[in-house]
């Protein structure tokens, strides 16, 4: 059944924030409400209306991400509610079809979002492609490691420190995945509330940071970004100067990042998070861009199974660097949309999802795809 779907105006943008609040169970401050309602003029609002109430809504926000050193556009899903009496009417299945027609509308590649529920958003097309360790550790835990030639140096978010977007960036271009973060993001969203400790080496060049709150404590590490050696370790000699302060810490960490291997005893409680999902929109708009990127060389006639964006759900023959529409009955292999996002983001090589089941085709074949996936490994440290 299609239901009505309207872009929310400012007339009912207060409207709008109260179902937020319901939802998700929150009451944003009164002073800062006036800002986050500021916020809505920046995103489309998709909005379904019963007798004059706003019932359902969905967040539709322009970015985009890396995907190693390239950027691509990207649709934030966010937001997604409706008041318990009016749902499963499927006015978020309607609202989620209008969003992946504008997103394909407004040339956006790629569409990320937070899911409530990992399940529910696979069935239109979304996948898991980001996850999070969070390390818990006790005052016994904190023992410096070797000690570095550089130097740590304290910010709170009234001195932001412009080297941030600088070591971001670098930090960003080497996984797939990452935000773009604009400067007005980062005094927006990225350090609100919290502090920031850089590492400048012994001539003075920043070489990583971490973002953290001390409070009760408790030490929250939210963003652990070292650029080189010296960085991991200089940070976290810092971090175990707080041991006076505190009884317990917690990190957040790249899965890939190797500081728990270098604890003088690695036996922590570590838990690995599912955290963001991610689609590709549109299929053929991205192969024409990626193929040159990637310098695609081979022969593959490749099927996308997409329910929910048909323009997805076709055959393409990549062959010279070059994309065109194939024949379904010449497939070599095939894939859902689920899949083939992952793929593209580095979750589990080709052979691993064939070995899974969830790719069909010859082995050699199979073995085609690995020059599609950028070298390197999907993460995702920022929340929408």
């Amino acid at each position: 059944m299609q239901h009505k779907i309207t872009k929310l105006t400012q007339s009912h943008y207060e409207e709008s924030l109260q179902l937020s609040e319901y939802a998700f169970q929150y009451v944003v401050p009164e002073e800062k409400r006036k800002n986050r309602l500021a916020q809505l003029n920046k995103q489309d609002v998709f909005c379904i209306f019963n007798d004059e109430i706003l019932t359902a809504k969905l967040h539709l926000l322009p970015l985009e991400i890396w995907l190693g050193k390239e950027k691509f556009s990207m649709g934030g899903i966010a937001g997604v509610a409706t008041y318990p009496e009016y749902r499963r009417k499927g006015y978020v299945r309607s609202l989620i079809s209008h969003s992946l027609e504008r997103m394909k509308n407004q040339g956006m590649i790629f569409s990320m979002l937070h899911p409530f529920n990992i399940n529910f958003y696979r069935k239109y097309g979304w996948e898991v492609f980001a996850y999070f360790d969070k390390v818990y550790l006790k005052k016994k835990d904190l023992q410096p490691m070797s000690e570095v030639k550089g130097f740590v140096r304290r910010f709170n978010k009234d001195s932001y420190p412009d080297e941030l977007h600088s070591m971001y960036d670098q930090y960003a271009k080497e996984h797939n995945g990452m935000l773009v973060r604009t400067q007005e993001w980062w005094k927006e969203r990225s350090i609100t509330d919290l502090w920031i400790a850089i590492y400048y080496d012994e001539v003075k060049v920043p070489q990583g940071y971490i973002s953290y709150e001390v409070k009760n404590e408790k030490m929250k590490v939210e963003e652990f970004v070292p650029l080189t050696s010296g960085a991991r370790l200089g940070l976290w000699n810092y971090i175990c100067q707080h041991d006076s302060m505190i009884n317990e810490a917690e990190l957040i960490l790249n899965p890939d990042e190797p500081l728990p291997y270098l604890f003088r005893d690695p036996r922590v409680k570590i838990e690995k998070h599912p955290y963001f999902m991610s689609r590709i929109v549109e299929v053929r708009t991205f192969l024409n861009r990626h193929v040159i990127n990637v310098e695609f060389d081979e022969c593959l006639q490749l099927t996308i199974i997409d329910e929910h964006a048909g323009w997805n759900n076709r055959t393409f023959k990549m062959e010279n660097q070059v994309v065109k529409e194939g024949d379904p009955s010449d497939s070599t292999v095939m894939m859902n949309i689920n899949t083939f996002s992952a793929l593209i983001f580095g979750v589990h090589s080709p052979h691993a999802f064939h070995a899974m089941g969830q790719i069909e085709g010859k082995r050699e074949d199979v073995s085609k795809l690995e020059k599609l996936i950028p070298r390197y490994r999907p993460f995702f440290s920022d929340f929408f």
